[in-house]
């Protein structure tokens, strides 16, 4: 499975490298600094096009990252939780001090 994720990695450098060689044109862009004065700079279309991306993927990323933290804890309270319950029942079938459980009642169901 390795050799084909390098295989993979590998197609996709040279998709990104051709792209990168086929948009090297230079395009005008205008933006704002924090004094609110307007800029124009000239990039090259591959760079214009991969910041954005770039961005959106470290972005998805870092969401990601905070739902999974946020399951991982859930994952261990639960388990704490079941180690406690499992420690209480040992203790319980040691001493011999089971609860009573309450018998199952048949229901009935008129159709």
């Amino acid at each position: 499975m390795p050799a084909v994720k390098l295989i993979i990695y590998f197609l996709l450098a040279i998709l990104i490298g051709s792209f990168a060689v086929q948009n090297m044109t230079s395009v005008e862009i205008n933006y704002y600094d924090f004094h609110l004065n307007l800029h124009t700079q000239e990039l090259p279309l591959v760079t214009v096009v991969m910041i954005p991306l770039g961005l959106g993927l470290l972005g998805a990323w870092f969401m990601w990252l905070t739902s999974w933290l946020k399951m991982r804890m859930v994952i261990r309270r639960q388990n704490k939780t079941i180690s406690a319950m499992e420690e209480e029942l040992d203790k319980l079938k040691n001493t011999r001090q089971l609860p009573e459980l309450p018998a199952q009642v048949e229901s009935s169901t008129d159709s």
